[in-house]
């Protein structure tokens, strides 16, 4: 591969591991592209990793759920609500892919990371569907959009049965020191991971192992 290539891979990996220290977003230029990393053809690849286990799979080749949501953002004033427009995702049970991949049973967190460093960590037992934030899927497409198109797939998103995801379900779901604030204030909408490619159980808070995703992981002989 070019020189130019290489320089592009050690400069993202920089901002990631900037982004993992200080637990903020980076959001850098797009230096890799998906492409770059799984193949011209694995636009919905995702990477399952559990201790020594690692999956790489297509979330293409996995049941499709569906919803519609809409999302509360930062308040924008006393008693003022700030809702987002709604939109239909169509995607892939959280759930499913841990539960067909690496195994469930005695997991205690989720991380969904993407490969700029931007990640969320949430309870297991937020996966099995029946609390405030509903379905928690990995979506491909967005009001019929799929990836090409819809360059923030696959994300992560919550598909609540009353169709809103509030700043009270984020909180009642993940407490007040988990939940996401933009600034000082509450805001689900940043619990959405755009772009996930990683999918790590108990994760330790460290480096994510981006850095492995640029070596192709042959799921069938792991």
């Amino acid at each position: 591969m070019s020189v130019r290539w290489w320089v592009a891979v050690a400069v993202l990996l920089a901002l990631v591991a900037i982004g993992v220290s200080t637990g903020r977003d980076p959001r850098p230029p797009a230096a890799v592209e998906r492409a770059d990393v799984w193949g011209e053809s694995a636009a919905f690849a995702i990477r399952v990793v559990r201790g020594g286990r690692v999956r790489d799979v297509d979330l293409l080749s996995f049941r499709r759920v569906e919803g519609r949501v809409a999302y509360e953002g930062p308040q924008i004033g006393e008693g003022v609500e700030n809702w987002k427009p709604s939109h239909v995702y169509s995607g892939v049970e959280l759930r499913s892919i841990i539960t067909e991949t690496v195994g469930l049973q005695g997991a205690e967190t989720v991380t969904v990371a993407a490969l700029d460093g931007w990640r969320k960590t949430l309870p297991i037992g937020v996966l099995d569907g029946t609390g405030p934030c509903g379905t928690v899927a990995l979506a491909v497409s967005i009001d019929g959009v799929t990836a090409g198109e819809w360059e923030d797939a696959p994300m992560l998103v919550f598909l609540p049965e009353d169709e809103r995801f509030s700043n009270q379900d984020m909180v009642d779901v993940l407490g007040d020191d988990g939940a996401h604030r933009f600034g000082t204030e509450l805001s689900t909408t940043g619990m959405m991971v755009k772009g996930a490619l990683i999918v790590i159980i108990d994760h330790d808070g460290g480096r994510l192992p981006t850095t492995e995703l640029l070596v192709p992981h042959d799921a069938a002989g792991s």
